[in-house]
């Protein structure tokens, strides 16, 4: 299986990927430190007849933000109150139940 990215197959996809329009001559990705990621793109615009107009090139530019997470994805409880307190709280538990087990006598040995 070929898996080579090529300006024919990658630029599609990221073309639907990112929501810009579908007849991009190009598109420009910045991705900085302490910036907003941005989406740069010249494209032609298509008429209201459906015709792809050729005498305007249209230059837009759109900024990147986080799609809703889906509430299906439920977050890992350390998440939630933290990773120290996760832990602390998951330590205790087995704790208390390995206290629990000694209580009633542990592992008989015969």
């Amino acid at each position: 299986m070929n898996n080579l990215m090529t300006v024919h197959t990658l630029g599609p996809k990221l073309i639907e990927a990112l929501g810009a329009p579908k007849h991009c001559t190009w598109i420009e990705l910045r991705l900085a430190f302490g910036e907003i990621p941005t989406v740069t793109c010249e494209y032609y615009p298509v008429g209201d007849d459906g015709t792809i107009d050729l005498a305007a090139k249209v230059l837009a530019e759109y900024e990147l933000v986080p799609r809703a997470t889906p509430a299906a994805v439920e977050l890992h409880p350390a998440e939630g109150v933290g990773f120290d307190v996760w832990m602390r709280e998951r330590t205790e538990a087995v704790h208390q139940a390995m206290m629990k087990h000694a209580r009633r006598g542990g592992i008989p040995y015969t």
